[in-house]
């Protein structure tokens, strides 16, 4: 999830500021902000906006350089090349990318130091500090990257409320800081980070509807921290599905409303988005954009299509040459191997899943892929799978009926049942049945089998919704605690940890 927060808000979230792949004006309060005082200007940072969102980026590339020249005054052709080259170091993660990035950000800061003291010249460096600090994030250099990101907070703090981009930079600030990990938060105070992802959630949704030169961005950042740490509760994917509705050309917004819309369980609809997607990548002139693969193999494996996603799971296993989604990407190839009766690739899958970020599903799907790879599946197992996918999709009847007899079988291990409890438990909260959602939560609370397993923590988190959903804060917040308070590391912990506490925090 953070290479998704990372990756969609600095790098998509850029993009939505045209509405269309075509380039359309540049509103007043962008060409204030960007010191775009000729229609000339303005014009190239259209075109290139535009060519940014069709994942053109050579060409976007030309427009900004173009911009640069044309208005040597402004820092609006820097910003845009520097924006260009994150997007490709964190889509690709391969040199010579991130050099290329790092370079460029070292000239809009020198293009922003020249820049006079306004809010306007400020906010520009704030942006230049930002991105630096997430690509360092993004490496895993979490000590440069508190430092920058701190500044970059700093800087954003210094802008007045009522300027809606300052909103939007704070919102992001906040988010982030509330969203720490446990582990981390040492290291949160002593970088002087402040803040909560409600707090985040709420300077970002009033930045969306601000109307400033980042109002787009915001709705963009609103959708993505709303879905990561919110259990999409304040609306934020109806949002971007608006915006990327709008815009049906560009790859981009195809690719992040479709992985939202599988957080929110709806397969086909995201698999639409995806197909729209590929269409765009294979236009003239398009950059590669591997996550597609990746994302479109999940979609097809959630629907029980795994011959039909093993290609793409695979593709983007053998040929992507950075790390993330590798180990969800590759844990997931062997398991569609394996449901397709092909045990011996299945293995070969499996003995490749590494975990190269330390990050919670890195860990889980190293841990999952070393007990596939111990034994083929149990026809429970294949159950079991084929009702978590039921659920991904949204077919809760089916994830129910499979479910059950796993559950109700007295020979199966604790932690298989429990397994079974839990995502039928989910079923049933999906379907707003109240009290066998709980039922079932505390049927895998109780005897969970695997310590290392997360549905007896995550049983009592959702335990929580239920009672929150229902009104009774009371209840919700003492679930919440019990979730929070569950000991050893358990998989998804620090995922648990962030949204328990946004919950909490949510709750008063």
């Amino acid at each position: 999830m953070i290479r998704r927060f990372a990756f969609a808000l600095v790098l998509l979230a850029p993009a939505l500021a045209t509405a269309q792949v075509a380039p359309e004006p540049v509103t007043p309060a962008a060409r204030r902000a960007l010191a775009l005082d000729t229609d000339a200007g303005a014009a190239l940072w259209a075109d290139g906006r535009a060519e940014l969102l069709a994942f053109r980026l050579d060409a976007a590339r030309a427009a900004f350089a173009d911009l640069g020249r044309t208005a040597p005054t402004s820092a609006a052709g820097a910003l845009g090349l520097e924006s260009v080259a994150l997007w490709e170091a964190l889509a690709m993660e391969r040199d010579p990318f991130p050099d290329r990035f790092y370079a460029l950000n070292d000239s809009l800061g020198e293009v922003a130091g020249q820049l006079p003291q306004t809010p306007e010249g400020n906010l520009i460096r704030a942006t230049a500090v930002l991105h630096r600090a997430l690509m360092l994030a993004h490496e895993e250099r979490y000590a440069r990257a508190g430092v920058a990101f701190r500044d970059a907070c700093g800087r954003f703090r210094g802008l007045p409320e009522t300027m809606p981009d300052a909103l939007f930079g704070q919102g992001i600030c906040e988010a982030a800081a509330g969203a720490i990990p446990s582990k981390y938060r040492w290291l949160g105070r002593l970088l002087g980070f402040a803040g909560t992802v409600a707090g985040g959630i709420d300077k970002l949704q009033r930045a969306a509807n601000g109307g400033g030169a980042m109002a787009a961005e915001a709705v963009a950042a609103f959708a993505i921290v709303d879905a990561t740490f919110n259990e999409r509760r304040a609306g934020g994917l109806d949002r971007l599905g608006e915006a990327a509705a709008a815009r049906p050309g560009s790859p981009v917004l195809a690719y992040l409303r479709a992985f939202y819309l599988l957080t929110d369980r709806r397969a086909v609809e995201a698999e639409a988005d995806l197909r729209r997607a590929q269409t765009a990548l294979a236009r003239p002139g398009a950059a590669p954009f591997p996550f597609v693969d990746s994302d479109l193999g999940m979609v097809l494996f959630r629907q029980d299509r795994f011959a039909e996603a093993l290609p793409y799971l695979d593709r983007y296993a053998r040929t992507f040459r950075g790390s993330a989604l590798l180990a969800q990407t590759t844990l997931h190839a062997g398991l569609a191997a394996e449901m397709t009766g092909d045990r011996r690739t299945a293995e070969a899958y499996y003995a490749r899943v590494r975990a190269a970020r330390d990050y919670d599903t890195d860990k889980a799907a190293v841990r999952d892929a070393e007990a596939r790879r111990a034994a083929p599946m149990t026809p429970a197992q294949r159950a079991l799978l084929l009702g978590r996918n039921a659920y991904d999709s949204n077919r809760l009847d089916a994830a129910i009926r499979v479910l059950q007899p796993v559950l109700t079988d007295a020979s199966l291990p604790d932690a298989v049942r429990a397994e079974a409890a839990y995502r039928t438990g989910r079923a049933f909260q999906a379907q707003k049945n109240d009290a066998e959602a709980i039922r079932h939560f505390q049927i895998a609370a109780a005897r969970p089998g695997d310590p290392l397993a997360r549905w007896g923590p995550w049983s009592l988190y959702h335990i929580g919704e239920v009672h929150e959903a229902a009104g009774d804060a009371d209840a919700a917040r003492a679930a919440y605690r019990d979730a929070l308070a569950a000991p050893g590391e358990y998989d998804f912990r620090t995922s648990l940890e962030q949204r328990a506490k946004t919950a909490l925090a949510r709750l008063g």
